[in-house]
């Protein structure tokens, strides 16, 4: 054993290694080209060490010849797949050189090869050359021939794109990887092919070392891939700690995570998504499998929302029920956002599951609340109102039972006058009809009930508010005037709330001008138009006003500066407008007095009728 059956066996097994070690970091990767081109260098130059082998070996001028014409093929190889490790790993240089370096050695290895012998490198003779420590190898007596000169055009082509793609990446900044990748293969390109051209004219009595230079490029080559390879493993290290914080964190807030492959169909979810769904780990989630888990109700909206994402929208986001497995029902807001491929099309939508059930809960509960809390600020007012109200009753029965009276006289007489008769009966029905039209308004205020809006007009609303809180005005000696300007539109709103609200309002003003009272105590009610889609309804009194330290207050729950008080009048008529989409504010009056002023949406269908 010597030197050369060891140091050459040597290089073919490193290049091998090397070989299958970037085939398997290609073949798992995706865009992974530069490790192809480096798998294919490390075959050829493996290739090339054997056949140089072989001619150290070598016992005839033929043996040789032969070994020389099959090397051009891993030659060409070797020095293709070099150049494509450099186009694809370092992005720059001009392609056009890359090309027709390729094609011009490529030509001239195809004549080597449909010539009946070497055309490019022929040996014309062997030498037997013996090396210290007496080791005896062959190298041969080569004679240059045109497609030598072919073949070094094509090799110079090759060196000058790397020049140059190693200038353009050092002056990207990446000096370090233009240095030890471009600047080792441009040495060794030149210095393997002089070393040969030397050998070939018998100056030097060496073997070739045309695959121990290559090995060191590989060894270049190799070293800024794994460079590359131990900053993704950093990456996938950092990414799977990140994806760990993330899972922490998703676990802590509830989050569920999904991502929908909209070319396969799959739907990935992880376990929170699961759990909120109740669907098992190992069960296959699709589109068609989701959509049914949707309470019937919803599946529509949620189809519609996904729809609107996909064609345009990118951000999806909607909250729906999903009806679970034991028979229950949750609340989920889903909000997601949809990726674009290479040709502008949706190919993924991903986004986050909430669990928003106790969040609903809380909402139905408060909406109850609320109408239990108008429910009984329209009992409470209504206490307030009932004196007057009966005031109101007591007028038309007494005249019903007056006008009884009268027709029960005229009947005891032997010849009855039917014409005054009726004139009574008449009378009645008018006075029962008042009778009733109080009763209704009072049934009304009292009833609980749910928003109906419809085009109201102004004025109506106002003259019924006026009849209701009439008699308590005079009772109170209090003025009360009805300001409506004129051609004002409809506005679109529930008749009994409304109602509520301008009565509650009323009374404030009225209470306000009791302590202590006056001969001028005056409420004006007055409606404008406040600004476009908008009318303004104003009630102001001419009292002692808000104190300014509570003016802020006034709408706050339970807060009141009436000794008995509930305080919650204001709040429910606060709420009652908003739920009507307009604004109600206080403000006090420049000479005395106090000004509440809301707003109220006009009423869109301008040819609807108001009532």
């Amino acid at each position: 054993m010597n030197w050369v059956t060891v140091l050459w066996p040597m290089m073919i097994s490193a290049c091998l290694t090397l070989a299958l070690i970037n085939l398997r970091i290609a073949l798992g990767e995706v865009k992974r080209l530069p490790h192809v081109f480096f798998f294919l260098s490390a075959i050829s130059v493996a290739t090339v060490c054997a056949l140089e082998l072989t001619i150290l070996r070598a016992e005839s001028v033929d043996q040789v010849n032969e070994c020389l014409r099959w090397s051009s093929i891993p030659l060409t190889v070797m020095v293709a797949s070099v150049t494509g490790f450099i186009w694809t790993f370092f992005g720059t240089g001009r392609h056009w050189m890359a090309v027709a370096g390729v094609v011009i050695l490529a030509g001239s290895q195809v004549a080597n090869l449909v010539s009946s012998h070497p055309v490019v490198r022929r040996a014309s003779a062997i030498r037997k050359v013996e090396t210290l420590g007496g080791v005896r190898f062959t190298t041969p007596v080569v004679t240059e021939t045109a497609w030598s000169v072919v073949e070094m055009i094509g090799v110079l082509f090759v060196i000058a794109f790397v020049f140059d793609a190693s200038i353009a990446l050092w002056r990207r900044g990446e000096k370090r990887r233009a240095l030890i990748v471009g600047g080792s293969i441009i040495f060794f390109f030149l210095a393997s092919r002089g070393h040969a051209a030397l050998l070939d004219k018998g100056l030097v009595q060496t073997p070739y070392l045309v695959g121990l230079s290559f090995l060191a490029v590989l060894v270049a080559m190799g070293h800024e891939l794994s460079d590359e390879v131990f900053r993704a493993a950093k990456l996938s290290r950092d990414l799977h700690e990140s994806e760990r914080r993330m899972d922490l964190a998703a676990h802590a807030a509830k989050l569920g995570f999904w991502t929908w492959n909209l070319a396969k169909d799959e739907i990935w979810a992880n376990a929170t998504a699961r759990r909120l769904f109740e669907v098992p780990m190992d069960e296959h989630i699709n589109m068609a499998r989701f959509v049914v888990s949707l309470h019937p109700d919803d599946r529509e909206g949620v189809e519609k929302a996904i729809h609107a994402a996909l064609h345009g929208g990118m951000e999806y986001e909607k909250d729906y029920r999903a009806v679970l497995a034991s028979g229950g029902v949750r609340w989920i807001s889903a909000r997601g956002r949809v990726e674009l491929g290479n040709h502008g099309r949706p190919v993924l939508m991903r986004g986050v599951l909430l669990d928003i059930t106790a969040q609903k809960t809380a909402d139905t509960e408060l909406q109850q609340l609320r109408g239990q809390l108008a429910h009984a600020g329209r009992v409470s007012m209504m206490g307030q109102l009932a004196s007057a109200l009966a005031h109101e009753l007591n007028q038309p029965l007494g005249a019903i039972l007056r006008n009884a009276e009268a027709a029960e006289l005229f009947m005891q007489d032997p010849e009855p006058n039917l014409e005054e008769v009726r004139a009574i009966i008449a009378d009645i029905r008018r006075d029962d009809q008042r009778a009733g039209e109080v009763i209704d308004r009072l049934r009304a205020l009292l009833k609980r009930r749910d928003i109906e809006t419809r085009a109201l007009s102004v004025s109506a609303l106002l003259e019924e508010v006026r009849a209701l809180t009439r008699a308590d005005a005079a009772a109170r000696g209090v003025k009360l005037e009805i300001q409506c300007a004129p051609d004002l539109p409809a506005i679109r709103g529930d008749r009994v709330h409304l109602q509520q609200v301008l009565i509650n309002l009323i009374i404030n003003g009225m209470d306000a001008l009791s302590e202590p009272r006056r001969a001028d105590a005056c409420v004006i009610v007055s409606a404008r138009r406040a600004r476009p889609g908008f009318l303004e309804v104003a009630v102001m009194d001419n009292g002692h006003g808000i104190p300014p330290d509570r003016l802020e207050n006034v709408f706050d729950p339970f807060f009141t500066t009436k000794p008995h008080g509930m305080g919650m009048g204001l709040p429910i008529s606060r709420t009652i407008i908003q739920t009507h989409g307009g604004h109600i504010a206080a403000e006090n009056v420049e000479g005395g007095g106090a000004a509440f002023r809301f707003t109220l949406p006009e009423d869109g269908d301008h040819n609807a009728p108001s009532i």
